[in-house]
C-alpha cells in the first residue's frame, strides 16, 4: 500500500514539473519518460495484484456502486496541474 501511494507521489510531482517545463527544455524527454514508464509499471501491479484481490473482496454491486460513485466524481476531477485541488495535492506531495 505504502509503495502505491509513493508511486502517486511520484506522478504528481513529475506533473507538476512538466507543467511548469517547456517541450524543449533538456530534462523535459527524461522525465516525460520516467513518468511513462513509472505510471505503465503501476498500472500493471494494480491490474495483476490489486484488482483481482480487490474482486475477490467485494462483491459485484459494491465494485458497481464504487464504479459509479467514480464515474460521478470524474465531473468534477482536476484536468490540469494548476487546477486548485490539483495544485494543493502537487505541493503537498513536494514538502511531505
Amino acid at each position: 500500500m505504502l509503495e502505491s501511494y509513493e508511486e502517486h507521489h511520484v506522478a504528481d510531482v513529475l506533473c507538476m514539473e512538466l507543467w511548469s517545463m517547456e517541450p524543449d527544455d533538456e530534462r523535459f524527454d527524461a522525465k516525460t519518460t520516467v513518468l511513462i514508464e513509472s505510471v505503465r509499471h503501476h498500472m500493471d501491479e494494480e491490474e495483476q495484484e490489486w484488482f483481482p484481490t480487490v474482486r475477490e473482496g467485494l462483491g459485484r454491486n459494491q465494485l458497481q456502486e464504487i464504479g459509479a460513485k467514480m464515474i460521478e466524481l470524474k465531473k468534477s476531477a482536476p484536468r490540469k496541474p494548476s487546477q486548485p485541488s490539483a495544485l494543493k495535492k502537487a505541493i503537498d506531495a513536494l514538502i511531505s
